[in-house]
């Protein structure tokens, strides 16, 4: 699941924007925050006005982030809070700091309830279970960081987010968009340090292969075309787009664009493309181009290769010349890292951006 992320400051039209852009490609949730200290509420007020009314009509879903901050600051209590957010159509709060539990009770009877991830100790998750709210039903929500040096450590979120899943919860971790920065700083909002300046992509497989994410949210304002679209393409067909330079148009095969399929057995040097040894089955493939296959190299085998002929590799490190492989394209630098996530039965498509 991908979500997006949105502030008040940025104004109407310019949210509204975003949001149909956002709708457009198929993503339903947004995370907005409202407790941010500089945000004048005599103007951002009408823009959460025309930004959940918008996301109503898209049956949209707005992530609200509040805190005791966000009562003073709209001048509500917390008795009326709760008709506050339901007369705006919010249905999911992320619930943050001046909150006592038996509050977090009485909001979760009206909202789907999400909590600060880094908060939660075994003393905090003992009080959730004495209000009896049920980890099973509640979503954890990690920090973004937009101070750089300031990212979550990577064995630290592992490890946390190892402690959340063994008491039940769904995590939500941020990455960096890669367009429009969010000021002050404008150095990107993920939770990862190491993820600041990653390409989205690569970012999101991270947190949702290796690191026990189960939801991840664009932390920025927004984030290019190019890398949307790779997502979504991702997310909806589970296909990973590698970006390729250095194409040799001359010898490419007929099915060189088309969708491969990594094979189950995955190989230690390279990514095995299935399909196209059977497409090319007839077809005499001359040498050509066979020089030393550098990390990311996209190659064929040539007819010299025997019954191996017709076989589309991505090398995942240096390998050294062969006159039985030609090398067809080369994989840009910055997405080397995606990779690594091509495992078995995987698919991918070349795309000369």
């Amino acid at each position: 699941m991908l979500g997006a992320s949105l502030y008040l400051s940025e104004g109407s039209q310019k949210n509204i924007e975003y949001i149909k852009r956002m709708n457009k490609v198929g993503i339903i949730k947004v995370f907005t925050s409202l407790h941010i200290p500089e945000d004048d509420t005599s103007k951002t007020l009408n823009v959460l006005k025309d930004i959940t009314r918008l996301m109503d009509e898209l049956s949209m879903e707005l992530i609200p982030d509040i805190s005791s901050g966000t009562i003073a600051q709209y001048g509500l209590t917390k008795e009326n809070a709760i008709s506050f957010f339901k007369n705006l159509q919010i249905k999911t709060l992320r619930i943050d700091y001046g909150f006592t539990f038996e509050e977090i009770k009485e909001f979760s009877k009206e909202f789907n309830i999400v909590l600060n991830a880094s908060v939660i100790d075994e003393k905090y998750y003992e009080e959730l279970r004495r209000v009896e709210l049920d980890s099973s039903e509640i979503t954890v929500c990690h920090n973004f960081y937009p101070r750089e040096n300031t990212g979550l450590d990577r064995n630290f979120f592992i490890e946390r987010n190892r402690y959340l899943k063994m008491k039940g919860f769904n995590i939500i971790a941020f990455i960096a968009g890669n367009k429009d920065k969010r000021g002050p700083v404008f150095a990107g909002l993920p939770t990862l340090e190491e993820h600041r300046y990653l390409e989205p992509l690569e970012a999101y497989l991270d947190l949702t292969d290796k690191c026990l994410v189960d939801e991840v949210l664009i932390g920025d304002i927004s984030i290019s075309d190019p890398s949307l679209t790779k997502l979504m393409k991702y997310l909806k067909e589970d296909i990973i787009v590698l970006p390729i330079k250095d194409v040799q148009e001359n010898l490419l095969p007929e099915n060189f664009y088309s969708v491969h399929t990594n094979r189950k057995d995955v190989a230690a040097d390279v990514i095995r493309g299935t399909e196209s040894r059977i497409i090319l089955k007839d077809q005499i493939i001359q040498p050509g181009n066979c020089k030393e296959r550098r990390i990311g190299s996209v190659t064929i085998d040539n007819s010299v290769y025997g019954r191996y002929a017709g076989e589309i590799q991505v090398s995942k490190r240096d390998l050294p010349f062969d006159s039985r492989v030609n090398v067809l394209a080369t994989v840009k630098e910055e997405y080397l890292g995606l990779l690594p996530y091509i495992g078995p039965a995987r698919k991918f498509q070349f795309n000369a951006e």
